[in-house]
């Protein structure tokens, strides 16, 4: 189904950039799936993918780019929220 596919998606977007050098900030409201495991990303947050929580990681992480295009629709009205919002 299309999650999985998104979880597969995200998780080969996460060992790429971190290949790349980047260090990868994961957001993710399901601890279930391939991308949450610690090895995925060098901070994880198992929480709602919502504005306000979002901003709050943002605030605390400092990330040089959002990149809400691998986490499906929530992730991409979660952004458009963002820049409503400030």
């Amino acid at each position: 189904g299309q999650a999985c596919e998104f979880d597969y998606s995200g998780a080969q977007a996460c060992k790429a950039l971190r290949e790349e050098g980047y260090r990868v900030i994961l957001v993710n409201s399901n601890p279930a799936t391939i991308m949450t495991d610690p090895a995925m990303a060098d901070a994880t947050y198992i929480e709602p993918v919502e504005w306000k929580t979002v901003a709050k990681i943002i605030e605390r992480e400092r990330p040089c780019a959002v990149l809400p295009t691998m986490g499906g629709q929530t992730a991409l009205n979660t952004a458009l929220d963002l820049v409503k919002h400030g």
